[in-house]
């Protein structure tokens, strides 16, 4: 896990990099995608580093990377393929040079591997999350499981892991599943009196489509004080989560969480879950949020104001002669919030019923 002493301002970018990984730009940690990573994948495996060379630093262009060193694997359970040794040779990063993206294996690491074939070996097929760390328990092997299931289970085994750490490893990697058969043993951690692992179940779980939790997500964000001046991971982990919970909203589409959305554009108090409210809205595009866009026509971030005047323009068809660009809404954004409430009386809202009465939402 990363030590450092940041300013909030820079959490998002710095939190980008990895344990060895040093350029960007780079996806944020726990975004994996983890059935098409299975789907891409020749070898989807989890085991034990048993021998890997240590990396040579070396001045080197940024970007490249170098293929050139050997790690042993050796597997303790596949969900995909046949490992047909004991040990199984993949490929890393013999050579980092502190400004390239890096992928480096070392001798004791425990993970989950996808990997493709390469020259007689095996790499991952993503660098940045082609070798996640994972919970050594494992779970029950029932018959005729495919692979995903299988991985489910192992994953719900990591739940009781005694180091926390692979316990938010496994709630994190439930919900980049995307689907599960089951998602009791996640729910049941919420009776915890732990408000991080809470956290972490409630993203899982949005990325679930369970929206049963946003209730109690909403209520986080009311009780969460401000993030302090500067952050020191991990101890401020849960301000990070804060803000990724945030991000969660914005990929919701569901126009049953209206109700939700609405309340976050409007009262969120930090100003990037009033954003990401408002990208939701917008991608919905329901008729009944037109008074959320124009309350939130007034929000103190310019940004979020723009949003939603672009909520607006959508619900009524589009295009419309006077609508500035972002750079100009800037330079006078109350002018534009004016402008834009006076047409929505006028012309707007008559556009926006008539497009509904030609296509009903």
């Amino acid at each position: 896990m990363l030590h450092m002493h940041i300013k909030w301002c820079s959490l998002a970018l710095l939190m980008c990099l990895g344990s060895d990984a040093f350029a960007f730009p780079a996806p944020l940690p726990g975004t994996e995608d983890i059935p098409k990573m299975m789907a891409a994948s020749a070898l989807v495996c989890q085991g034990a580093i048993v021998e890997a060379p240590n990396p040579m630093f070396v001045p080197s262009p940024a970007g490249i990377t170098q293929l050139t060193a050997t790690a042993s694997l050796r597997p303790d359970r596949c969900f995909k393929g046949t490992a047909n040794a004991s040990s199984i040779s993949v490929l890393f990063d013999g050579f980092v040079s502190g400004t390239g993206p890096s992928f480096v294996l070392r001798k004791g690491d425990y993970r989950l591997f996808f990997l493709k074939p390469q020259n007689g070996k095996y790499t991952v097929v993503d660098v940045w999350f082609g070798a996640l760390s994972i919970s050594r328990n494992v779970g029950s092997v029932p018959e005729n499981s495919d692979g995903m299931y299988l991985l489910e289970l192992d994953l719900k085994a990591g739940l009781q892991d005694s180091t926390p750490e692979r316990v938010l490893d496994s709630i994190r990697m439930l919900g980049n599943m995307r689907h599960l058969h089951s998602t009791s043993e996640l729910t049941l951690l919420l009776g915890r009196p732990d408000l991080l692992i809470k956290a972490y179940v409630w993203q899982a779980l949005l990325r679930l489509k369970d929206y049963s939790v946003l209730p109690a997500v909403s209520e986080f964000f009311k009780s969460q004080p401000e993030p302090p001046h500067e952050l020191r991971l991990p101890r401020d982990r849960l301000f990070e989560m804060k803000d990724e919970l945030a991000n969660e909203i914005g990929a919701i589409r569901d126009p049953g969480t209206l109700h939700f959305l609405e309340g976050f554009a409007l009262t969120g108090k930090a100003f990037n879950l009033r954003m990401n409210a408002l990208q939701a809205l917008r991608a919905i595009g329901s008729p009944d949020s037109a008074q959320t866009f124009l309350k939130a026509l007034s929000d103190s971030k310019s940004d979020n104001a723009f949003s939603a005047m672009q909520g607006l323009l959508s619900l009524a068809g589009g295009f419309t002669a006077w609508a500035p660009t972002w750079n100009q809404f800037n330079k006078a954004p109350e002018f534009y919030a004016a402008k834009c409430r006076g047409w929505w009386q006028t012309e707007g809202r008559r556009r926006m019923l008539s497009n509904l009465t030609a296509h009903p939402f």
